[in-house]
């Protein structure tokens, strides 16, 4: 069987986009991160990243993630455990926000997805670059993930 979504076809043997949203809303994680970086105009920089881990044994999976969504790369990060990445803000706008935007999270992390995108727009229109962006973005961070009520 073939799936569509947006302009793409997913073979359902490689994964099922229902399967896959299901498995991110247990396992992934829209991440924000704001770090001291000494050369930007401000000192910080601002990095998004979504990630899924799991455990080394399930390694095949995570490297069908990069198939499915055309994109990202895997790394070990301790020596079981698995991280499968998309940092790359062209990646995350043309695939991994077409397939939400069809397939939106149905927990809590429905919210992380749309504070994330919203730090995404807030990149693209440099409010990073004034401290009142950079302020915000901070305070979005800080709602997002284990901190949401």
């Amino acid at each position: 069987m073939i799936i569509m979504y947006t302009n793409k076809l997913y073979d359902s043997k490689i994964l099922n986009p229902h399967w896959v949203l299901g498995f991110v809303d247990g396992e992934g994680c829209f991440h924000v991160s704001v770090s001291k970086n000494n050369n930007t105009s401000l000192g910080y920089q601002v990095t998004l990243e979504f990630t899924i881990s799991q455990h080394i044994r399930d390694k095949e999976l995570m490297m069908k993630l990069i198939k499915f969504f055309g994109c990202g790369y895997v790394t070990q990060t301790t020596s079981n455990h698995l991280q499968f990445r998309i940092r790359n803000r062209n990646d995350l706008r043309t695939k991994l926000y077409p397939f939400f935007d069809i397939y939106p999270p149905l927990t809590i992390k429905s919210l992380d997805y749309l504070d994330f995108k919203l730090v995404h727009s807030m990149l693209d229109d440099k409010l990073h670059l004034t401290q009142e962006g950079l302020d915000k973005i901070r305070t979005i961070q800080t709602r997002m993930n284990r901190n949401r009520n």
